[in-house]
């Protein structure tokens, strides 16, 4: 089991795809390379080394998944940044 990390409502996490390369499955939805994308959670590592599963969001805050099975994106297709809210 793996802990899921949401951000707290003072805290903002954008992700900037900087892969967008298909995977080997053929995914329902997918991503845009450049496109800044609102995180909804993420999880930490499965394994060392491994990036993380992140769970982004379209611009109307619905979550995009790859597939039915799978939730998440890999952490490694973005760069992450995260703005602090007074």
């Amino acid at each position: 089991m793996v802990n899921l990390f949401v951000p707290p409502s003072y805290m903002a996490v954008y992700a900037k795809c900087v892969d967008a390369s298909m995977p080997a499955f053929e995914p329902e939805e997918w991503i845009e390379e450049g496109r800044v994308y609102p995180v909804k959670h993420f999880t930490e590592p499965l394994n060392q080394g491994d990036g993380f599963a992140v769970t982004i969001m379209d611009e109307d805050g619905v979550e995009i998944h790859p597939s039915s099975s799978h939730w998440s994106f890999a952490s490694t297709r973005f760069e992450l940044y995260t703005l602090h809210l007074n």
